[in-house]
């Protein structure tokens, strides 16, 4: 898995084709961010969808659900988004500093229904009902679209790497 990063620069991260596809998959989406007293405020993600030139991402979120995230993110631009699929543990964070809330698009709504289904099939597939599946990741009927460029990405699967910065 690659990564192409511009060192400690926080510019944009470049996230090469298969790390794109495997957050854009059936794994769990977790969004977070944090407001000025430094209190973490965490969701469950809808999908995501990354832009043609692999410089930004979209991740999708229902509000209902989002207590205070999409008030920080707007006050603050910070976001870090954890996707893990179950079965495999394999888990990437991404930091963003630039953050915002955008336009839900015809394509997000796609992209959430897609997530969805994918999320179900993964979930089946490691014992776990599809009605769960929903429960759990909500059914996304309103959702809002939080747009950053990844400044920095991490191995997060439990293990001696994890943690460790996504090499260039």
């Amino acid at each position: 898995m690659m990564c192409r990063m511009t060192g400690g620069s926080g510019r944009a991260t470049q996230l090469d084709a298969a790390l794109a596809a495997f957050i854009q998959g059936g794994v769990s989406v977790v969004v977070a961010s944090r407001n000025a007293e430094l209190v973490a405020d965490v969701v469950r993600g809808c999908g995501c969808r990354v832009s043609r030139d692999r410089r930004s991402v979209t991740v999708l979120v229902e509000p209902s659900r989002a207590g205070t995230l999409l008030d920080d993110v707007a006050a603050n631009g910070m976001v870090a988004v954890v996707f893990s699929q179950p079965s495999t543990h394999r888990t990437i964070q991404l930091k963003g500093s630039d953050a915002s809330i955008v336009r839900v698009t015809p394509a997000d709504r796609e992209v959430a229904a897609r997530h969805l289904a994918a999320w179900k099939e993964e979930l089946g597939n490691i014992g776990y009902s599809r009605e769960l599946a929903a429960a759990v990741r909500g059914t996304a009927e309103r959702i809002a679209a939080i747009r950053f460029t990844p400044s920095a990405a991490y191995q997060q699967t439990p293990g001696p790497g994890a943690g460790q910065r996504l090499a260039p």
